[in-house]
């Protein structure tokens, strides 16, 4: 598990008032007549949650009871979950079937969609390679050379390929948001590539879907995400400068957005369109 400093204690604050900022300026009063939507196992109150700003900034409001709800949310952030099928088949229910977010699951459906993969057999591979938690959100990536004296291999640990997305002395990562049937935007992130497998990005913007992928790319995207039964999320996606290729490596079901060090202009944006998106796939 990678250590907690004292400067990312002052990142996470700085960053929970910014989307304190977020949820009052695109706060929606106006409706009476507000969707329900009930959480399960567990609501958002963390402002950092993207789904935070969907309570906010659109004519909807939290539940507890199962028979006013309009639109079920399955909402759980451990790595493998099992949703309790609705008894009413006419409500809207998101993330139900998206149960196995493990890196092992997204690769094996990445490998079916894209043809290639991105783990890798340590005993039979020799060189540098990436080794991780198979569990969300571990932010644990540490790189190993697999053919060292006394390499040891866990079962909790899935090792990959070592993606070469290193542009000068930054790491750069895309972070694209899928709601119900699209990609609704992307984002680019930049991280010191010391810390490229923390989780601490030093700048962040908004980037249009057709910069960064092809078409062909794309389209594999979304047949991924449909594959992976995946109704709101994010994945996170990595170019190698050698091969040109792009890897799926996480998918996050419960995700803080808009990422760190992004504008504020930006990040109402961005806010503003995933909000749109879920108005449209599951409030009209």
């Amino acid at each position: 598990m990678s250590s907690i400093t004292v400067s990312d204690v002052i990142s996470t604050i700085l960053r929970g008032l910014r989307d304190v900022y977020f949820l009052i300026s695109l706060y929606e009063s106006t409706s009476s007549n507000k969707k329900k939507i009930i959480c399960y196992p567990r609501r958002p109150f963390n402002p950092l949650y993207s789904l935070a700003k969907v309570r906010w900034g659109l004519p909807v409001r939290f539940t507890s009871s199962p028979e006013l709800a309009d639109i079920e949310l399955y909402f759980y952030d451990k790595t493998n979950s099992n949703y309790q099928v609705s008894e009413n088949p006419k409500k809207i229910v998101i993330n139900k079937n998206c149960t196995d977010i493990s890196k092992s699951n997204v690769d094996r459906v990445f490998l079916e969609i894209f043809g290639y993969s991105l783990n890798l057999d340590p005993k039979n591979y020799h060189g540098s390679i990436l080794e991780k938690s198979e569990q969300n959100a571990k932010h644990d990536g540490k790189i190993i050379n697999s053919s060292s004296l006394g390499f040891k291999i866990y079962k909790n640990k899935v090792y990959q390929k070592l993606i070469n997305n290193i542009y000068n002395e930054f790491a750069v990562d895309y972070r694209v948001v899928w709601v119900k049937d699209e990609i609704v935007l992307a984002y680019v992130k930049f991280a010191q590539k010391e810390y490229r497998f923390k989780s601490k990005t030093v700048y962040s913007k908004t980037i249009s879907i057709s910069s960064l992928f092809e078409n062909e790319e794309i389209s594999l995207i979304n047949e991924f995400c449909k594959k992976f039964k995946l109704d709101f999320g994010e994945l996170d996606i990595l170019r190698d400068r050698d091969t040109k290729k792009i890897y799926i490596v996480d998918v996050n079901k419960t995700a803080w957005g808009p990422p760190d060090k992004i504008s504020l202009e930006d990040g109402k944006k961005a806010i503003a369109l995933i909000n749109d998106k879920f108005r449209k796939s599951y409030l009209i």
